[in-house]
Protein backbone atom coordinates (compact mmCIF):
# COMPACT_ATOMS: atom_id res chain seq x y z
CA UNK A 1 0.00 0.00 0.00
CA UNK A 2 1.23 3.52 -0.57
CA UNK A 3 1.87 5.72 1.97
CA UNK A 4 0.73 9.27 1.80
CA UNK A 5 3.73 10.89 1.24
CA UNK A 6 4.16 8.95 -2.31
CA UNK A 7 0.88 9.77 -3.17
CA UNK A 8 1.13 13.46 -2.35
CA UNK A 9 4.75 12.99 -4.46
CA UNK A 10 2.96 11.43 -7.24
CA UNK A 11 0.15 13.89 -7.52
CA UNK A 12 2.57 17.43 -7.17
CA UNK A 13 4.57 15.72 -9.64
CA UNK A 14 2.14 14.69 -11.97
CA UNK A 15 3.15 10.91 -11.85
CA UNK A 16 0.21 9.53 -11.38
CA UNK A 17 -0.70 9.40 -15.10
CA UNK A 18 2.41 7.01 -15.88
CA UNK A 19 1.75 4.42 -13.04
CA UNK A 20 1.42 0.61 -14.27
CA UNK A 21 -1.88 -1.14 -13.68
CA UNK A 22 -1.01 -2.14 -9.49
CA UNK A 23 0.49 1.19 -8.94
CA UNK A 24 -2.68 2.79 -10.33
CA UNK A 25 -4.81 0.11 -8.15
CA UNK A 26 -3.48 0.88 -5.48
CA UNK A 27 -3.58 5.10 -5.88
CA UNK A 28 -7.10 4.52 -6.22
CA UNK A 29 -7.24 2.47 -3.01
CA UNK A 30 -5.25 5.11 -1.01
CA UNK A 31 -7.99 7.76 -2.30
CA UNK A 32 -10.55 5.86 -1.30
CA UNK A 33 -9.45 5.58 1.94
CA UNK A 34 -7.48 8.48 3.02
CA UNK A 35 -9.91 11.83 3.29
CA UNK A 36 -6.22 14.02 3.81
CA UNK A 37 -5.16 11.94 0.51
CA UNK A 38 -8.68 13.29 -1.08
CA UNK A 39 -8.28 16.57 -0.16
CA UNK A 40 -4.77 17.64 -0.96
CA UNK A 41 -5.73 15.67 -4.55
CA UNK A 42 -9.07 18.25 -5.10
CA UNK A 43 -6.41 21.31 -3.78
CA UNK A 44 -4.11 20.52 -6.16
CA UNK A 45 -7.17 20.19 -9.17
CA UNK A 46 -8.27 23.38 -7.99
CA UNK A 47 -5.21 25.29 -8.10
CA UNK A 48 -4.45 24.04 -11.72
CA UNK A 49 -8.39 25.05 -12.26
CA UNK A 50 -7.28 28.80 -10.73
CA UNK A 51 -3.98 29.20 -12.26
CA UNK A 52 -5.09 28.23 -16.13
CA UNK A 53 -8.55 30.49 -15.24
CA UNK A 54 -5.94 33.59 -14.30
CA UNK A 55 -3.47 32.78 -17.38
CA UNK A 56 -6.52 32.98 -19.83
CA UNK A 57 -7.32 36.41 -18.29
CA UNK A 58 -3.88 37.43 -18.92
CA UNK A 59 -3.87 35.87 -22.36
CA UNK A 60 -0.67 34.48 -20.82
CA UNK A 61 0.75 31.38 -23.99
CA UNK A 62 1.02 28.17 -24.03
CA UNK A 63 4.60 28.15 -23.22
CA UNK A 64 4.04 30.85 -20.10
CA UNK A 65 1.30 28.60 -18.67
CA UNK A 66 3.68 24.97 -19.23
CA UNK A 67 6.36 26.91 -17.19
CA UNK A 68 3.39 28.08 -14.55
CA UNK A 69 2.49 25.18 -13.77
CA UNK A 70 5.93 23.72 -13.38
CA UNK A 71 6.69 26.16 -10.91
CA UNK A 72 3.51 25.34 -9.37
CA UNK A 73 4.17 21.94 -9.10
CA UNK A 74 7.86 21.87 -7.90
CA UNK A 75 6.76 25.01 -5.10
CA UNK A 76 3.79 22.57 -3.99
CA UNK A 77 5.77 19.19 -4.28
CA UNK A 78 8.73 20.99 -1.93
CA UNK A 79 12.02 19.53 -4.68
Amino acid sequence: MLKCNQVSRMVSTDDDHELGFMKKVEFRLHLMMCTHCQRYVDQIKSLGTVSRQKAQELEASDEQLVRMEGKIRKDVGGS
